[in-house]
């Protein structure tokens, strides 16, 4: 039976509010109203609202600036395997060029692999190539 008086209580207020939606409206913009100005007559708490806005600029900015950094420093090793990787390929063309042997596109791929991965190791990564190519490895 309470149920059906909490419903029917519901629809009514529903339809008030339909029709008068301006002054639960201005009662909430009021409340709302009541409530900045109780926060912002004590400066305090506008001083402190502040300073944690400021805080979380300043970690904001320090984060970003890690980002661009560690973004620098991986492009950067990026550019120096890339030209590890050119100057052994060109390294292998010559060696070859001198057997009178080309690299095919899937030995080219292997080795660009290789120094991906083998970058941390270079002498590991030195035998790994010649143990590919066929080279001696002193």
């Amino acid at each position: 039976m309470k149920w059906l008086v909490v419903k029917a209580f519901l629809k009514k207020a529903w339809v008030w509010t339909k029709h008068h939606w301006y002054i639960p409206l201005l009662i909430s913009l009021l409340i709302i109203a009541l409530l900045v100005w109780m926060i912002t007559k004590n400066g305090s708490y506008v001083a402190a609202l502040i300073d944690i806005l400021e805080k979380s600029r300043e970690n904001h900015r320090k984060e970003v600036d890690k980002l661009n950094e560690i973004h620098a420093k991986e492009a950067s090793e990026k550019k120096r395997i890339l030209a590890e990787y050119e100057k052994n390929l060109s390294l292998l063309e010559k060696e070859y060029s001198k057997k009178n042997e080309e690299l095919d596109s899937k030995k080219k791929k292997e080795l660009k692999n290789m120094v991906e991965e083998g970058y941390d190791d270079p002498e590991a990564l030195s035998r790994e190539i010649s143990r590919m190519f066929g080279l001696e490895h002193g």
